[in-house]
C-alpha cells in the first residue's frame, strides 16, 4: 500500500512523551487529575500498590507538563494542530466517559458503567496496563544498525509499520458529547491511512440495514484500506452481509469473539463461505488458538477486549508468549491492549505478536483532531518504533524476536 498524501502523513519532530500529556494546564486542574488519580487507585486496591503508582503518574504528569507540544503538519486549509490542543479538546467532548488521564491505565475510570473503563472492578483493563509496563527492551548499541525499516505486509497489504486501527464500531460515536458517525470513521480510516496504515470499522450485522450498508461503503469508498470487524451474531445474519463484505473490499474481516463465543464449526462455516482473510479476536489460551488453526482461520487477535468484557482476566503480554510459541510463522498473529507508544508495538512483537492494533488512544485522537490528530498520534507511534528498532539492533520487523525484551519479576 502506497503512504497516503494527506499533508498530515509527514512525521513531526516531537517529545517521545509529549502525545501522552494534557498539556500545561491551570495548577488547579492538574491537582483535581492528580487527587482523583489517587483516591481512584486506592478504592480499588484498598491502597498498597496502585496508590504508588497512581502517586508516580501524578509526578510524572506535573514534571512533564511544561514538555514542549509539537504541532502536526494540518490537511489543506486547516491550521495547524498541537498536541495538547488534540488532548485538550477530547477530554472536552469525552467527559465523563473518559477523563483522558495522562497515563490511560484503567484506575482513574474504575468502577465506571459502560463507555470504555474495564468491567467490574476493572481488573482486566488494568492487568493490561501492568503486564506490558513490566516488559523491558534490550538496549544495544554496538551493532552496524543505523537506519531501520519499520514496515511490513498484512494479508497482501504493505503497512508503514505493523500497527492499525482496533476494531471500534459507531457506539463510539455516543462517548461524552458524541462525535458525527461520518466524521468518527472518516478519522479512524482516513487518519491511519494519512500514516501509510489500516483504520478499521466495527460493525454488528443485526443493525439496522441501512446503517450496515452505510458502513460497507464507507470501506468501499476507502478503497478497502481498513479492516471490517463483525460481531459474533448469528452466522446465517452474518452470510446474508457476505456479498457486499466482499464487494467492499475490506483488508480482512474479523470476527469479535471477545463480544460472544463461536464453536470451531462456526469458525469453519464462515472460513468455507468467505474469500477474504478471517481473523479470529478474542484468543486468550493456547487452547483456543490451536482451535483457531483447526478451523482454517486466516489469523488470530490475541485480545480480552481492552478488558471491558471479562473482570480479572490476565493482561495480554501475560499470555501472548505461550500463544506465539505454538502458532508463530503458522497464521499471523494480532494482539491489542494499552498499546500508546511505538515502544509498545516493539514490546508486543518481541512477545511474539506481528501486528498491533491500536484502541483507546486512537479514539482519544480521533474525539481530539479528527483525521489529522490520528494521523499525528500514528506518525507519532511510527517514529518511535523506527527509533526503537535501531537501539534494539534490529534493522527490519522480520529480525524482532525475543531477544528485544525481557520481562522484569
Amino acid at each position: 500500500m502506497e503512504k497516503g498524501t494527506n499533508r498530515a502523513s509527514a512525521q513531526p519532530e516531537t517529545t517521545d512523551q509529549a502525545f501522552l500529556q494534557p498539556g500545561d494546564e491551570a495548577a488547579g486542574d492538574r491537582s483535581r487529575l492528580n487527587r482523583r488519580i489517587l483516591l481512584q487507585g486506592f478504592a480499588v486496591a484498598g491502597g498498597g500498590s496502585l496508590v504508588s503508582q497512581a502517586l508516580a503518574q501524578a509526578q510524572a504528569s506535573g514534571a512533564q507538563a511544561s514538555v514542549k507540544q509539537a504541532e502536526s503538519v494540518p490537511s489543506p486549509g486547516k491550521a495547524p494542530l498541537s498536541e495538547r490542543e488534540i488532548l485538550e479538546k477530547a477530554r472536552e467532548r469525552l467527559y465523563p466517559t473518559c477523563r483522558v488521564c495522562p497515563v490511560c491505565n484503567g484506575v482513574a475510570c474504575s468502577g465506571d458503567s459502560g463507555g470504555i473503563a474495564g468491567a467490574g472492578a476493572g481488573m482486566s483493563f488494568q492487568n493490561n496496563f501492568t503486564a506490558l509496563q513490566r516488559v523491558r527492551l534490550a538496549m544495544r548499541t554496538l551493532h552496524d544498525v543505523t537506519k531501520a525499516d519499520p514496515s511490513t505486509t498484512i494479508f497482501g497489504h504493505k503497512i508503514s509499520f505493523p500497527a492499525v486501527a482496533a476494531p471500534m464500531g459507531p457506539a463510539a460515536t455516543r462517548f461524552g458529547k458524541g462525535m458525527p458517525v461520518a466524521d468518527w470513521f472518516e478519522a479512524l480510516i482516513g487518519g491511519c491511512n494519512a500514516a501509510g496504515t489500516l483504520g478499521s470499522v466495527g460493525d454488528d450485522p443485526r443493525y439496522p440495514p441501512d446503517d450496515v450498508k452505510s458502513r460497507l461503503e464507507i470501506l468501499k469508498r476507502f478503497e478497502g484500506k481498513a479492516l471490517y470487524n463483525s460481531k459474533p451474531a448469528p452466522n446465517p445474519i452474518i452470510l446474508e452481509w457476505l456479498p457486499l463484505i466482499e464487494e467492499s473490499g475490506a483488508a480482512w474481516l474479523s470476527i469479535d469473539v471477545d463480544s460472544g463465543p463461536k464453536s470451531v464449526a462456526e469458525l469453519r462455516e464462515l472460513v468455507k463461505a468467505f474469500k477474504m482473510p478471517i481473523v479470529v479476536k478474542g484468543i486468550m489460551t493456547v487452547e483456543d488458538a490451536l482451535k483457531c488453526i483447526e478451523a482454517g482461520v486466516a489469523g488470530i487477535a490475541v485480545s480480552n477486549h481492552g478488558g471491558r468484557r471479562l473482570d480479572h482476566t490476565p493482561g495480554t503480554a501475560e499470555v501472548l508468549p505461550a500463544i506465539a510459541a505454538k502458532l508463530k510463522g503458522k497464521i499471523p498473529i494480532f494482539t491489542d491492549g494499552c498499546v500508546r507508544s511505538g515502544y509498545d508495538v516493539l514490546k508486543y512483537l518481541g512477545l511474539g505478536a506481528d501486528i498491533v492494533m491500536v484502541g483507546r488512544h486512537i479514539l482519544r485522537a480521533a474525539y481530539g483532531g479528527g483525521v489529522d490528530g490520528v494521523a499525528l498520534f500514528m506518525n507519532r507511534m511510527r517514529g518511535e518504533f523506527e527509533r526503537a528498532m535501531v537501539l534494539t539492533g534490529v534493522s527490519s520487523v522480520s529480525d524482532i524476536n525475543s531477544s528485544v525484551v525481557s520481562i522484569a519479576a
